[in-house]
């Protein structure tokens, strides 16, 4: 009983395999010996587990046929059979015989059709390339490896192409411009060798019978593949360029673009609606033309010369010339000369010439040239040239000119040039040029950075001071930047002094000379605001004291120095506060009383005395 239930679930698989199998494509073995057609026709239904539907007056059911055919489909015995005097196709488990018409004295088309088969194992193959290169007429073998082309009898000379990934590329030279069936057969690619290095075998369709092929001789070459080879890995940028393609174009159009990896199409021109609708046909992912006009989508393999379309441009290499795109331009090698995108522009390799982005520019690797962007401005190695972002620049190496970004500009290497920005500018190193921005940040610099504040890792200038003055008990202060240009942060606090501010926060910016190794001369000059918290007014108006200094910084030992010196300032306040307590106290002029003003102004010489922790 075991082996009984074994085999009865044997023969339903194998019934169910062949129910999902097209009735044309199923493999059968026949062996028919002087019978009627409609006798051949039973055995052929009975062999591939279908029925046949045809009007018996259409089809001679008398006629006697002789084939015997082994491991042969369903479509090729029936072409046998009929010698082409009869079309067929299928619907569900059913395969419908129609009488062929007439043929026309004059066609202006013929068909060719047959199956995609390996070469050593005879099995068929799909998914395989068939196209011919004039018309770019084009198709794709179904899961069956069957194919099948329609091609102008006007073509002076017919060369079937045929591509399959893995395997030898074969071109077909098709003598007949009748309707018939040439099938095809492919040599995988032998293992340790190099594809690119392969020749095209070429073989030639000598009869207008189905099949048979006089197969002329290539010797392949022997390679020894690189053993350092490695595949590259798939960055980010390829994985976008590989999403944006696959929203847009076919699967045929895929699977053309695998199979035909080594081979370029050039057209002068292509006019196209959406990627598969246009004159390049279902091939454009293999085609480089020198002008490309795109109503709504393009797709090609290059543009050598002028491109435009209405939405977007998809180009697989590299774009030389001129390219416009109403929203995006995506290309997948290098672009030499003017791209504009309305939004965005891609380019997955070089840029050479210039990028105007309504919103966002990208380039994968170098860029030579400008990159000009509404909000930002991407390139993944090096950017010599300009960079103007409306918000951010970002480059992935070294800058060498001009970045010039409304918030942040970022360098992940060297700058030779200029970073102006609204808020930050960042560098590993700054070797020519100057940073400008609210907040610069460099591992080291050449120049001087101006800003707000600026910070230098090495060789930069950073330090801590507690000090007092005759306004401020306490006065603590950060200096960063570098010795020749420095940013001073400050705050004060008085412990409740009577007559002195309660609380003081400053900012200016100072330079500092080498005396000797061990002292330092410095010129600063800061802006203090004063707060009291004892006046019901002190927000309606100000306090302010100017500040410029002379110190001397004297190293007392490892970082550790003391800075002392005179100072000259200027007091304003327009609230009736009148100027803080001094100690000592010596003053330049008092309470004075602007014109058609209510501000009450001060001077003094004042004095300032502290330590100082840096890093030099």
């Amino acid at each position: 009983m075991r082996y009984l239930l074994v085999l009865i679930f044997l023969f339903m698989n194998i019934g169910l395999f062949a129910q999902s199998v097209p009735p044309l494509d199923r493999v059968i073995s026949v062996d028919i010996r002087n019978a009627t057609v409609e006798s051949a026709l039973r055995q052929i239904s009975r062999a591939g587990n279908f029925e046949f539907s045809y009007n018996p007056t259409r089809i001679d059911g008398n006629a006697v046929v002789n084939i015997r055919l082994v491991n042969t489909p369903v479509r090729e015995v029936l072409n046998r059979v009929f010698q082409n005097q009869v079309t067929f196709k299928s619907r569900g488990n059913h395969v419908i015989l129609v009488r062929a018409e007439a043929p026309d004295l004059t066609p202006k088309n013929f068909l060719l059709d047959g199956y995609i088969l390996d070469e050593q194992t005879g099995e068929r193959i799909a998914q395989a390339s068939i196209f011919e290169k004039t018309t770019l007429a084009s198709t794709v073998s179904n899961p069956f490896g069957y194919y099948r082309l329609r091609l102008s009898t006007d073509l002076p000379t017919v060369r079937l192409d045929v591509r399959k990934q893995a395997y030898v590329g074969e071109t077909v030279m098709i003598r007949s411009r009748t309707t018939h069936s040439v099938s095809i057969r492919m040599t995988p690619v032998p293992p340790r060798m190099s594809l690119e290095t392969l020749p095209i075998r070429v073989t030639e369709d000598t009869t207008r019978s189905p099949g048979t092929l006089a197969t002329v001789p290539v010797e392949v070459p022997t390679i020894v593949p690189d053993s350092t080879a490695q595949s590259r890995p798939v960055s980010v940028l390829d994985q976008g360029l590989e999403r944006i393609t696959r929203l847009f174009v076919s699967a045929q159009q895929a699977i053309h673009d695998v199979n035909l990896n080594r081979d370029t199409l050039y057209r002068d021109w292509q006019v196209s609606f959406l990627p598969f609708i246009g004159t390049n046909h279902r091939l454009s992912g293999r085609i480089s033309n020198r002008i490309s006009v795109n109503m709504l989508v393009g797709y090609s393999f290059g543009v050598r010369a002028f491109e435009v379309g209405g939405l977007m441009n998809l180009v697989r290499t590299d774009v030389q010339g001129f390219q416009a795109g109403g929203l995006a331009n995506v290309v997948g090698g290098k672009l030499t000369g003017v791209q504009l995108g309305g939004l965005a522009n891609y380019v997955n390799q070089e840029v050479n010439g210039t990028q105007f982005g309504g919103l966002v520019n990208t380039a994968g690797k170098s860029v030579d040239g400008v990159q000009v962007a509404g909000l930002v401005n991407y390139t993944n190695q090096n950017m010599k040239g300009i960079q103007i972002g409306g918000l951010v620049n970002t480059t992935g190496l070294s800058v060498d000119g001009l970045q010039l970004a409304g918030l942040v500009n970022y360098a992940q290497r060297d700058v030779r040039g200029w970073q102006i920005s609204g808020i930050l500018n960042r560098a590993r190193r700054v070797t020519s040029g100057h940073q400008l921005g609210l907040i610069n940040i460099a591992d080291s610099a050449g120049t001087v950075p101006i800003g707000l504040l600026s910070y230098v890792r090495k060789g930069g200038y950073q330090s801590l001071e507690v000090a007092s003055s005759e306004v401020n008990l306490l006065n603590v202060t950060v200096r960063t930047g570098t010795r020749r240009l420095y940013s001073i942060i400050s705050a004060g606090h008085n412990f409740d002094r009577v007559g002195s501010p309660r609380l003081s926060v400053g900012y200016g910016l100072g330079t500092a000379f080498g005396l000797s190794r061990s002292t330092f001369f410095s010129l600063e000059g800061t802006y203090h605001h004063l707060f009291y918290f004892d006046k019901a007014n002190q927000n309606d108006g100000w306090n302010n004291q100017i500040r410029l200094s002379t110190l001397i910084e004297t190293k007392l030992g490892g970082h550790l120095s003391l800075a002392f010196g005179p100072s000259a300032n200027w007091y304003f306040s327009n609230d009736g506060t009148t100027r803080p307590l001094l100690q000592p106290e010596v003053p330049l002029f008092s309470d004075r009383i602007a014109a058609n003003s209510d501000t009450h102004h001060w001077g003094w010489i004042g004095f300032q005395v502290g330590l100082r922790y840096s890093n030099l």
